[in-house]
């Protein structure tokens, strides 16, 4: 614990509301980024419907791999190569084809409300949302597993810090994403 005047305050706190804060500026940046490509966004019918699923998809499945490599490393697990090897082909694999599967899942969704809602066909929806999700994973899958590392090399807790930080980093990424595949489409 450090001592600062007369208060107590411990580093788990500070590691957590580190965190915290930056996962309210990444999230601010995310969502000032967003808001100055509104009407790109808009011209996709169904999008919109998409987004938060896939903002919260990122976040949710790089999370828990993100605890579960935290996890493993706070149990001293992954001592040797080869077992750290395989352990993160395995996860990266479950990682990638859950990211892969839900994503279409959530483009089939958006694409029938369009659909029986609307009445629009557009099954453009379903491409943009697997590819946004496979370009956003190749980025956040590396990242995620590096920053776990890197904080616990560093002697932080990244059980308290991982969490904020994937969230906000798939976020941003997704965002960037979807917004490329959207140009490459469109």
């Amino acid at each position: 614990m450090k001592i600062l005047g007369k208060k107590r305050i411990d580093k788990d706190f500070l590691e957590i509301s580190f965190s915290e804060l930056l996962a309210m500026t990444g999230g601010i940046i995310g969502g000032t980024f967003l808001l100055g490509l509104i009407d790109n966004i808009s011209l996709v019918v169904g999008l919109f419907i998409l987004f938060p699923g896939l903002l919260e998809m990122h976040g949710n499945i790089y999370g828990s791999l993100s605890a579960r490599l935290s996890n493993l490393l706070l149990l001293k697990k992954l001592k040797e190569k080869r077992d750290r090897r395989y352990f993160i082909r395995q996860n990266v694999l479950a990682s990638f084809f859950l990211i892969l599967f839900i994503s279409f899942v959530l483009g089939l969704i958006s694409y029938f409300f369009i659909y029986f809602v609307f009445d629009v066909n557009n099954p453009v929806i379903i491409y943009v949302a697997v590819l946004s999700s496979l370009l956003g994973s190749l980025v956040e899958i590396p990242l995620t597993i590096y920053a776990t590392f890197w904080f616990y090399k560093h002697s932080f807790d990244p059980e308290d810090i991982m969490g904020p930080y994937v969230t906000t980093l798939g976020d941003i990424i997704s965002i960037v994403s979807l917004i490329l595949v959207m140009g490459f489409l469109l």
